[in-house]
């Protein structure tokens, strides 16, 4: 089944458009593949069908990106917005660098690590439902894409992002190289979700949890290592 015929056999599993489309869970096969070249695969028509179809699952997970692997479709093509919005009295929210991100809709993207600065954080991933690590990820990227519009026309891209929101894109590039996050977690971080918010502080879980590697180098409080 070639890649035209197998997104019109998952848009068509709903009962109805605006229903959200299955997400598989690891162990599905796709999860592992390498993803196929996006551009120029699909036409116009059916590639905005399925973003539209995405985006509608993306928010009723609810999660911040959703790439195509995720869905049981091996395609270089993910969808992301974050419609976080700060809280003052939460010092996290600049900790991490978190701001909001406008939907985007990207083909074939290429993320690039610019500088040594890493951030270590927790990561959910919605093809592993209930379960977090602490993953370390580049503060600074490159993004390059094509994206999407909204018309169906094609732009290529070239930008520069930092904290949460590069976070984000390396996250959902990972999938189109058939990389879990937790494939790339700190060893021993792997745990229920309910139990993130115990360690908090990292230096709680380095404690706590027995975890070594350059993770031991946080000082309290301490999220970047450079």
């Amino acid at each position: 089944m070639d890649i035209t015929e197998l997104t019109r056999k998952i848009l068509d599993r709903r009962e109805k458009e605006s229903a959200p489309l299955r997400i598989v869970q690891a162990g599905h096969p796709a999860l592992r593949r390498k993803a196929v070249t996006a551009l120029e695969r699909l036409d116009v028509e059916l590639l905005l069908e399925l973003a539209e179809a995405m985006t509608i699952t993306m928010r009723d997970a609810p999660g911040v990106g959703l790439a195509a692997p995720q869905i049981g479709l091996p395609l270089r093509f993910y969808v992301v917005e974050d419609s976080f919005a700060s809280d003052e009295e939460d010092p996290d929210d600049d900790l991490f660098e978190r701001r909001p991100l406008a939907l985007r809709l990207l083909l074939d993207p290429v993320v690039e690590p610019l500088g040594t600065e890493r951030v270590y954080a927790f990561e959910g991933c919605l093809s592993v439902d209930g379960w977090q690590s602490i993953v370390p990820r580049s503060r600074r990227v490159r993004l390059r894409a094509t994206e999407l519009l909204q018309d169906g026309r094609m732009q290529e891209i070239d930008e520069e992002h930092v904290g949460w929101t590069a976070r984000i894109f390396q996250h959902e590039t990972d999938h189109l190289a058939g990389t879990l996050c937790h494939d790339v977690a700190v060893p021993r971080s792997f745990m229920d979700a309910g139990y993130a918010g115990h360690y908090a502080d990292l230096d709680d879980a380095v404690r706590r949890l027995g975890l070594t590697g350059e993770i031991t180098e946080l000082g309290e409080g301490e999220v970047v290592i450079g």
